[in-house]
């Protein structure tokens, strides 16, 4: 069991890792934004929802039920399912941003 210290961490690094696939892929990553579990009552989870935005505009992708043991801190990998659902996400919100006229 984690302690909620531990935890914050953890949903830090995986955010940090959103970033860090978004840069592989050639994203802008200043134009981004990244939250897990948002408008949800605070406390440890899980599972997660992960939302990647374009900032300053309604352009967002969501996926919900992310398993918190895919969520990796202070190992310098990220967990291939995690990645790839990170790359799945960020598919959809250049889908998304280009049929706006919108490039990330």
């Amino acid at each position: 069991m984690q302690s909620r210290g531990q935890y914050d961490e953890v949903l830090r690094d995986a955010l940090e890792q959103v970033f860090v696939v978004a840069a592989r892929r050639g994203v802008d990553i200043g134009r981004l934004a990244a939250e897990f579990d948002a408008g949800r009552v605070s406390g440890i989870h899980d599972g997660h929802t992960l939302t990647i935005s374009i900032r300053d505009t309604s352009i967002s992708v969501t996926a919900a039920v992310i398993p918190h043991n895919w969520l990796s801190t202070g190992t310098g990998f990220i967990d291939s399912r995690f990645s790839r659902k990170i790359s799945g996400l960020l598919s959809e919100l250049e889908t998304k941003a280009k049929s706006k006229g919108r490039i990330i």
